[in-house]
């Protein structure tokens, strides 16, 4: 007969080694790990003490939080993941979100040095106690349970816990020192992100300080110190806030091109959403973060060095988790937003690389339910928390760097046309007058009859002047020539679509001329067949109704590709063209719920000067769809009113286009005709080409260009009574001469 015997899992004694050295890849994690046990009790002061020049190489971390009784150094620090942190996620005397999860961290000793030794102090004890661990004594091949340690009751002045760590593993040099300093400064955030709401308990705050044989390397004013030498020089502030819902808002603040934004709803996968729902993983998050342009005319002079050398070590977008920071994001070498990804690849052309920020994002997340580290302490996993998170920080900076970059007249993306400046023909010739203007005539010493005209002395300023001039030439030269070929590019991106939308409206009606009276035979007999089914009836009227306005949709796209195909000019009837946008458009704006009301002169056909008849057609489907967003986005009654007629004062013909959405902003009246100028939010830095090519604002330009280009105007002028927007473009009117 079979027997079943029970057994149970052991443990060797190596795992502490495979925890302690090998888990935690660098020293600096490892020490890290041990300031943050220090956190987690409460400790306002925490010294590191590298003592590396004694006979046995030690380091001492010293705190004067809560201490530890017996009892928890039992129950806690002598057993390996502990939940404690998770079942008492909050620090008992400040509140604070506990900095780990795991119980691991204590093990990084192990990682530092062959031999523990702590002693400690609780706050309600009299006594304390001495823990003393020979990591050496934990070989492979013997069982854990079996290898002892040793608790000894001592006496302790004050409350508190000294970790000390003999016989260091690695070198400590004064190099290795600073950098470990500046990765536990970096630990904790430099001005808070959270509300204070959040923080209900009084937290006087958490200082780290090292020293090397008694000699101070620095002290808590670091944190002061950036904020005088690098933040109050920034150009501006970016935020954005998610809540417990997972509803997220964003705004621009201390913006020094332009005026600041004040809080507006965002969700970065649905960048054209006018009421954005909330995410679906992402809660209580917030991120602050300073924007600069390292230019040296932009800085002051004695600050701009300082600035760049310490964003270069310092710069970038760093994440905390419950107030410690998580590496390696934001470190220089890290892309973790795409930002430097972006700017290689030069379509996003507004400075947008690590180096150009100083921030922080703050996730409140003691429960580890949104984002859990990797076992090593060093990163995230990548959870759909995390991805939101990404999205959503990527997506609000790309958005408020291109609105930096538009107001100060700059080129954000490749395709964007160049800003206008001076005549570089019109500066060389300025600079070779002065030029010529420049010197007195040489003293001559001959005799002879005096010269016909003085030869001006050329200065070595001048000739530079013009030299600067001529490369200036140059460079305008090139900019001209990629300007043209991105508009090329451009262009022939333009017919190719058009192309494709004639052809599919050309197939589309063959395709209903050849089943439209099938599809009639097949709905009478359905129809009559289920007269009682009243269900059946209501779906089958508003199939009908569909078929319809596609029908009557596709129609109108093939009379407007037909008008195109003849490369001919002719006078266009306005009143013609409003009429037969309506017919073609009625359907479709009923659908969307939209009161479209159309206006045209009884007799009076308006023509205009020769052009394509689909030209003015394309003007009206782009203000259309541009009305159609900006009513949903206002949410009340939904109305577009189209009125043609002739301008009292001039020989023109006048359309106004008007719809009561919700408005264009007075500041951006004369810049939405600008190609690429939108309102929308820019896709994240990591999206594709495709998506940062949405939304880029050339259908306005487009209405621009076709009304200049016939001699006419197009601007934004004040609605009547019960509109928020009017469109007013006027055409000069069919001469004597048909011209």
């Amino acid at each position: 007969m079979a027997t079943t015997t029970e057994h149970f899992f052991a443990a060797d004694a190596a795992i502490i080694a495979r925890l302690g050295r090998e888990l935690v890849a660098k020293q600096e994690t490892a020490l890290i790990e041990l300031v943050k046990n220090s956190y987690d009790a409460d400790a306002t002061e925490v010294v590191v003490k590298f003592m590396t020049e004694q006979p046995v190489p030690t380091l001492e971390i010293v705190d004067n939080g809560s201490g530890m009784t017996k009892t928890d150094l039992v129950l806690g620090f002598l057993r390996l993941a502990s939940d404690k942190k998770v079942s008492e996620p909050l620090s008992p005397r400040y509140k604070r979100r506990r900095a780990g999860r795991k119980g691991i961290g204590r093990f990084s000793a192990h990682r530092l040095g062959d031999r523990l030794v702590l002693t400690t102090r609780h706050a309600s004890e009299a006594v304390g106690w001495r823990l003393d661990v020979n990591w050496a004594d934990f070989a492979r091949g013997a069982e854990l349970s079996a290898i002892p340690v040793t608790i000894s009751e001592i006496e302790v002045s004050e409350p508190g816990t000294t970790i000390r760590i003999e016989h260091l593993f690695d070198e400590w040099s004064e190099a290795a020192i600073k950098r470990c300093w500046r990765n536990v400064l970096r630990l904790q955030q430099p001005y808070p992100v959270a509300p204070v709401e959040e923080k209900p308990s009084v937290d006087p705050g958490f200082v780290v300080r090292f020293t090397r044989e008694n000699s101070l390397l620095k002290d808590e004013t670091v944190v002061a110190d950036l904020q005088t030498e690098i933040l109050d020089h920034m150009h501006a502030v970016i935020e954005f806030k998610v809540d417990d819902l997972g509803f997220a808002s964003w705004r621009m603040v201390k913006n020094r091109f332009a005026p600041s934004t004040d809080w507006q709803k965002i969700n970065s996968y649905t960048p054209d959403d006018p009421k954005p729902g909330p995410y679906k993983y992402l809660r209580n998050t917030w991120m602050r973060t300073h924007y600069v342009i390292l230019l040296a005319e932009l800085l002051p002079t004695m600050v701009f060095t300082r600035v760049r050398d310490e964003l270069a070590s310092l710069g970038g977008v760093r994440l905390y988790r419950n107030g410690f920071r998580v590496v390696p994001y934001g470190d220089p070498d890290n892309d973790w937003l795409g930002f430097d990804e972006l700017y290689a690849k030069r379509t996003f052309l507004a400075p947008i690389s690590n180096r150009n920020f100083f921030g922080v994002v703050e996730v409140s997340d003691p429960d580890g339910q949104m984002f859990e580290e990797h076992t090593s302490r060093e990163g995230l996993l990548e959870t759909s928390a995390f991805a939101e998170l990404k999205h959503l920080a990527s997506a609000v900076i790309v958005t408020a760097v291109g609105a930096i970059s538009d107001a100060r007249g700059k080129k954000t993306r490749a395709s964007d046309k160049p800003t206008q400046s001076q005549d570089p023909i019109k500066k060389l010739k300025s600079a070779v007058d002065n030029l010529l203007s420049s010197g007195s005539a040489p003293v001559s010493t001959n005799t002879g009859p005096e010269p016909l005209f003085s030869v001006p002395t050329v200065t070595a300023p001048a000739i530079e002047a013009v030299k600067a001039i001529a490369d200036e030439i140059e460079q305008s030269v090139e900019e001209a020539r990629s300007a043209l070929a991105d508009e090329t590019a451009m262009l022939r991106l333009l017919a190719t679509l058009g192309m494709t939308t004639a052809e599919f409206s050309h197939e589309t009606g063959m395709t209903f001329d050849a089943f439209r009276f099938d599809f009639q035979e097949v709905f009478r007999t359905a129809v009559d067949a289920k007269q009682n089914d009243s269900d059946f009836l209501e779906k089958a009227v508003r199939a009908q109704a569909m078929l319809a306005r596609l029908d009557a949709l596709t129609s109108y796209l093939n009379t407007l590709a037909s008008s195109r195909s003849s490369r001919d000019v002719q006078p266009v009837s306005l009143a013609k063209v409003v009429e037969d946008f309506e017919k073609g458009i009625r359907l479709q704006a009923k659908t969307q719920s939209v009161d479209l009301r159309v206006v045209v002169p009884n007799y009076d056909p308006l023509y205009t000067r020769p052009m394509h008849e689909a030209e003015i057609a394309s003007i009206l489907l782009n203000l259309y769809t541009n009305a159609v967003k900006a009513v949903k986005r206002r949410g009340d009654e939904r109305v577009i009113a189209v009125i043609a007629d002739r301008a009292e004062e001039n020989s023109m013909v006048r359309l106004r286009f008007m719809d009561s959405g919700d408005g264009v902003p007075e500041q951006n009246r004369e810049k939405i005709f600008d190609a690429f100028f939108t309102t929308r939010v820019s896709p994240p830095g990591s999206a594709s080409d495709v998506d940062h090519a949405k939304g880029t604002g050339l259908g306005l330009w487009i209405v621009s260009q076709i009304v200049n280009n016939a001699g006419g105007e197009i601007v934004v002028t004040e609605p009547p009574t019960g509109f928020s927007t009017c469109f007013e473009m006027l055409l000069p009117e069919e001469n004597d001469n048909a011209k």
